[in-house]
């Protein structure tokens, strides 16, 4: 549809895009992806702690690795149940709000975590934190987006994205220093403080300081847009042209904001689609639609493939280190003698008396080392996807992830099994982001964010599948699991064989009349101040 001449003769009347175009790029974008970058960087704190937490704390609350895997599933579990519940209110209540909730409860919840001396209280804090967690790990990302002009979004989510990946790099760093400290004191079986409670106190400090940060940060103007809040959005684009140009706000040029509005619009009187049952009802028609053709064949290998890759990106990659841990003891009972992935089995069970409370040095440079590897192919990897599609970088990764894991049966050395350790998180975490670029370029605009939604809660399903496997044989068969992974991380890259070529269409699959769409969906129309005031 053609933009009313007055938009075409006058800048004070834009659409909302050139709007956010002309506030400039400065230290108002600055503020903001920092700190949406530091929110990531909390999510990825609380998906990787485990891997450095579980193996003291195992020691401590005399953990089997039955419950270490629960204890995984538990988290794994509350960012599922919470994959939907977070977007809807998001929705209705406001990015910014959900952003200061979530992260300031789950700081207190992390601080309960780390002093409480019960496993059962364990638990629930890490069921607590992926059913908060859950919030920034997806809301960040449109937040952040809506903050910046068409051209520079995909950048600003890409540059957030990393921050999760750096976060696992971070994670071994900090507990190379803090987990071999020697603390035990223990008030009266009320609290206690250990090296692994104290590395818990310290990661929740970023999510405090994120969450009073976002309090300073304003709302995303285009969510007031989408409420029917011109006025307030307007507000927002004038605080963004001030803080970047270093102007009074009065001297933003744009005066009134052209609306796209999808709802009905009748006799020049704007509907604003707002009500709970109405959003609800919209939800479950979407998510109907997803299951019905042409999408359904779309939504089964998406999900399939996000399916296979967070099953070994969360199994295989957060039991990494207690691999590392378990060679390194038979090593110690066995010296002089090859190591090969069946002899794992073999090895006592860990108890209180015979485990170690700490790791050694020697398996924190590892995860280091692992971590680092997957940021460098990552950003590697960043600029490749500028040359290449979504789906083929996905099969490629797979297929490679897949191999590597399936490898480590036939390692003899801990140099070998580093090696490949940092081939598998390097490929199946950047295979991980690309993944969604597949969404984005098979699904209609219509219901593309509730298509992300819905693979990312399959692909936690099977992150939740995967630590009951590896929980489950990590004592008895631990090459098991091991082969599980390679086999789907495979069957990944041969389902992204049958992923179409096409992008995603332009307008709604189900209209056949594009005039009759646009009239429907995309109806724009000039929001004067006296309909926002009502």
């Amino acid at each position: 549809m053609n933009a009313p001449k007055f938009y075409r003769d006058n800048r004070e009347s834009c659409d909302f895009d050139r709007a956010l175009s002309l506030t400039g790029y400065g230290r108002f974008h600055y503020e903001t992806t920092a700190a949406c970058c530091l929110s990531i960087l909390v999510v990825g704190f609380q998906n990787g702690l485990s891997a450095y937490i579980f193996p003291p704390a195992r020691c401590e609350l005399n953990l089997s690795s039955y419950e270490l895997g629960f204890l995984n599933v538990a988290f794994l579990g509350g960012s599922t149940i919470s994959c939907f519940i977070w977007g809807f209110l998001a929705d209705n209540q406001g990015r910014r709000k959900i952003l200061i909730f979530t992260h300031l409860i789950n700081a207190l919840i992390t601080v309960l975590c780390s002093l409480s001396p019960y496993k059962n209280v364990l638990i629930v804090c890490r069921l607590s934190s992926g059913f908060l967690i859950g919030a920034p790990g997806s809301l960040v990302y449109t937040y952040i987006a809506e903050f910046h002009p068409p051209k520079l979004r995909f950048t600003s989510v890409c540059l957030c994205g990393m921050f999760f990946v750096a976060a696992w790099l971070l994670l071994p760093i900090i507990a190379y220093f803090i987990l071999p400290l020697d603390i035990k004191y223990n008030f009266r079986n009320i609290f206690a403080i250990t090296p692994w409670r104290v590395f818990l106190l310290i990661l929740a400090i970023p999510d405090l300081l994120v969450g009073l940060w976002f309090i300073r940060l304003p709302e995303s103007p285009k969510y007031y847009m989408a409420r029917g809040y011109p006025k307030k959005a307007l507000a927002v684009l004038q605080k963004m042209y001030s803080a970047n140009y270093g102007k009074c706000r009065e001297f933003f040029p744009v005066k009134n904001i052209i609306s796209e509005v999808n709802s009905g619009i009748k006799n020049n009187e704007v509907v604003i689609t707002g009500k709970t049952a109405r959003v609800l009802k919209e939800i479950l028609q979407q998510i109907k639609r997803l299951f019905r053709a042409p999408l359904l064949v779309k939504t089964t290998l998406t999900t399939g493939i996000m399916f296979c890759n967070m099953f070994g990106l969360f199994g295989l990659g957060l039991w990494l280190p207690e691999i590392f841990i378990k060679f390194q003891r038979y090593e110690t009972l066995h010296p002089n003698t090859t190591i090969t992935l069946k002899d794992l089995s073999s090895l006592p069970l860990i108890t209180n008396q015979t485990c170690q409370p700490s790791f050694d040095q020697s398996v924190i440079i590892n995860t280091v080392s692992t971590g680092l590897t997957a940021l460098i192919f990552n950003g590697i990897c960043c600029w490749v996807a500028t040359k290449v599609s979504s789906k083929n970088m996905t099969l490629v990764l797979s297929v490679i992830g897949g191999i590597s894991a399936g490898s480590i049966y036939w390692l003899r050395s801990a140099t070998q099994n580093l090696i490949v350790a940092c081939i598998f998180q390097s490929t199946i975490m950047t295979a991980n982001l690309s993944i969604t670029s597949i969404v984005v370029e098979l699904f209609p605009t219509s219901v593309g964010g509730i298509a992300v939604c819905l693979v990312i809660c399959v692909g936690r399903t099977g992150a939740a599948i995967s630590n009951i496997v590896f929980a489950y044989s990590m004592d008895k068969k631990c090459e098991l699991p091991i082969f599980v992974v390679a086999v789907f991380e495979i069957l990944a890259g041969v389902l992204c064989l049958m992923v179409p070529k096409e992008k995603k269409p332009l307008n709604n699959e189900d209209d056949n009349n594009t005039e009759t769409y646009k009239k429907n969906n995309y109806e724009i129309t000039t929001l004067s101040n006296k309909i926002a005031d009502n």
